[in-house]
């Protein structure tokens, strides 16, 4: 008889897909009986045409707040600029890429909580309930729409976040065609975050039968995938719907099982050198799975890390020399060293020992 360990596996955000679904917004707001209504929308979904169709059939809601978002990557202080402007909701509909989500729910956080954001850092318990989220992406890469997780950054350019299953959005809107609307630099580097999270979650220390299942299939779909991110045409509805799936199950599968160092790592290179999150992950991944493959570890995917240097070069994204992230000087490494060397906890989730040397050997090959 086979034992099966206890499996914790964490899910409540109710999810539609397809193409067009965004437009069934206003049934869905009308359903769940929602009265006053605000938006947080990424200010560049807001002026393509989808939306703008979209929001004629809004406008008869009772929609009281809309935030045009364009700031980049959330931080603490940028929540307490705008809480107070959403304490008079009962909803709050975040539509764009993790950011936009992220910035969502800490909003609807700090609407029933009224500490300082900061003092909300990391994994706050006994907290209240947040108003409820209806998460839109617009980018196939974080899954925030269907996690607890919200990062935030601090004064001193460190990602914590607010960390609570009380932030589960109520529900997640999948519309390929959305996806469609993101430029090919965006859809590529949500794609690798979305592939580096398939990727690390399969081998996370916590992970279970089920989110394995998970991240081999996202894995699959995502390494096919990202080859027909089309620059001259639109990116077809099917490869954008793809993407979408393959991103809300990475995100399902790392939220359950945790993450490893190629994602650690993005923590330090992503807001102290301004590298678009999705490939502050990403161009370590290879280097980390490689060490991994050396260290005897199986991937259910032969060869993957030469797979993935495969594709990064198709990608045009350089993974050989880490001065094309903004990290140029010996002042530059130095932050960076000095940051890895925080994250030994992080590492140990690696399913093969992975130290703070092992990280700086992967920085030492990225140098040219």
């Amino acid at each position: 008889m086979v034992m099966i360990d206890n499996i914790n596996f964490e899910l409540t955000t109710h999810a539609k897909f397809g193409a067009g679904e965004l437009e069934n917004l206003k049934k869905y707001v009308i359903e769940l009986g929602y009265k006053k209504i605000a938006f947080v929308i990424d200010k560049n979904v807001s002026k393509t045409e989808y939306w703008k169709k979209t929001y004629k059939k809004l406008s008869t809601l009772p929609i009281s707040t809309i935030l045009l978002y364009n700031s980049g990557e959330p931080t603490y202080q940028l929540l307490e600029d705008y809480r107070r402007m959403f304490y008079m909701n009962d909803v709050i509909i975040g539509i764009g890429g993790g950011s936009v989500i992220d910035f969502a729910k800490g909003l609807a956080f700090l609407a029933t909580n009224k500490e300082p954001a900061l003092e909300y850092r990391g994994f706050p318990k006994n907290c209240n309930k947040p108003l409820p989220v209806i998460a839109v992406p617009t980018t196939a890469g974080t899954g925030s729409e269907v996690t607890y997780n919200a990062v935030f950054v601090d004064e001193n350019k460190k990602k914590l976040g607010i960390n609570t299953t009380l932030n589960f959005p109520k529900l997640a809107i999948l519309d390929p065609k959305l996806v469609q609307t993101c430029p090919k630099s965006v859809m590529i580097s949500s794609g690798l975050d979305a592939l580096t999270h398939a990727v690390e979650s399969y081998g996370a220390t916590k992970s279970t039968l089920i989110t394995r299942a998970l991240s081999v299939t996202a894995m699959h779909s995502l390494l096919g995938n990202l080859r027909h991110i089309n620059s001259k045409n639109r990116t077809s509805l099917e490869v954008c719907s793809n993407l979408q799936q393959a991103a809300y199950m990475a995100g399902i599968a790392l939220m359950n099982s945790g993450s490893g160092p190629a994602g650690a790592m993005s923590y330090i290179l992503g807001p102290k050198f301004n590298v678009p999150h999705g490939l502050a992950g990403a161009i370590f991944l290879p280097y980390v799975v490689q060490h991994n493959e050396e260290k005897g570890f199986k991937y259910p995917i032969e060869d993957l890390s030469v797979k993935l240097f495969t594709l990064y070069n198709f990608l045009n994204i350089d993974v050989s020399d880490i001065r094309k992230y903004n990290i140029k000087t010996a002042s530059d490494l130095r932050i960076l060293a000095e940051g890895i060397e925080t994250l030994q906890p992080a590492f140990d989730q690696n399913p093969v020992p992975f130290t703070v040397e092992d990280a700086k050997d992967i920085v030492r090959k990225m140098i040219k």
